[in-house]
């Protein structure tokens, strides 16, 4: 069997993880422009200029990245503890107490991701054989490629929280002091 480079994998993790963070960044921009084009020329009478008219599939392109940008994000948010969370329990319990709560924690959201990925692997499939589309008329939106994302980054999210469950059992004494508790 080949073993794994821990500090390997995990800084390849990393920069996946930034690389997938930029992307959202990026998509994030270009959906910005794309509504501030289509409420200038919709909403305040704008001339559209070069496109002569108001870019149309703009509710269907939004609401299909709005999640998709959400889980870009969320491996570079777990890796970097970035959740809230409460710390009723947490602060109460020592060096040891504080890294198997924070290993339950990340052993759960696990769990969760795997099913996220587990559940959303049939529609995935499904949209990719009958080339799913959303929006009517003029213009429709692939939705298989997002429906693969979600599929994909649920994956990356759950090997990043077993990775942090690990570490949090391994060497709770180099838990990251937590920025976003609250309670």
């Amino acid at each position: 069997m080949v073993g794994i480079n821990r500090k390997s994998f995990e800084q390849n993790l990393t920069k996946a993880s930034d690389g997938l963070n930029v992307l959202a960044a990026g998509w994030l921009m270009a959906i910005a422009v794309l509504i501030l084009y289509d409420v200038l020329v919709r909403e305040a009478g704008i001339p559209a200029g070069l496109f002569k008219e108001p870019f149309y599939g703009t509710n269907e392109i939004v609401s299909n990245s709005v999640v998709a940008i959400l889980f870009l994000q969320l491996p570079l948010s777990i890796l970097n503890r970035s959740s809230l969370r409460t710390t009723i329990f947490y602060s109460q319990a020592g060096q040891k107490g504080r890294g198997y709560i924070d290993a339950t924690s990340y052993i759960l959201g696990a769990v969760m991701f795997l099913l996220i990925a587990w559940g959303s692997w049939d529609n995935m499939i499904e949209g990719w054989l009958i080339g799913e589309v959303e929006g009517s008329g003029i213009i429709t939106i692939p939705v298989y490629p997002i429906r693969t994302l979600l599929f994909s980054v649920s994956g990356i999210v759950a090997v990043v929280c077993l990775l942090l469950a690990y570490d949090a059992v391994a060497h709770p004494e180099e838990a990251v002091e937590d920025t976003t508790a609250v309670g």
